[in-house]
């Protein structure tokens, strides 16, 4: 995501993350990877179980959350959403970008 902000921007659209981590690890993650768009921490979990994209137990972790990601419009309407199957399975930025396109129209 770090490297499309500038593109996300052409749209009015800032991305955040959302991560069921402590915050010193989410800080040292997101300094790490000169992450520079905001990083929300969900240590309870409760925003991602709110969101359908927890997942307690696969063969990779367990108590995470599932890669997912949701276009949000300004009325607070989910426009877009892709949830990964597993930990590596991430939107491709060429689908997100269309469709951010797509919701800027609907706000025109």
């Amino acid at each position: 995501m770090q490297e499309n902000v500038e593109n996300y921007a052409e749209y009015t659209a800032t991305p955040l993350a959302i991560a069921g981590q402590w915050p010193r690890e989410l800080r040292g993650y997101a300094d790490k990877n000169g992450i520079t768009f905001p990083l929300l921490v969900d240590k309870t979990r409760n925003v991602i179980k709110s969101y359908g994209v927890y997942h307690w137990l696969s063969l990779e972790a367990y108590n995470i959350a599932r890669p997912a990601t949701f276009i949000i419009d300004k009325t607070g309407i989910i426009r877009y959403m892709y949830i990964g199957t597993h930990q590596f399975d991430l939107v491709q930025q060429t689908e997100l970008l269309e469709s951010l396109k797509e919701v800027a129209g609907l706000q025109k």
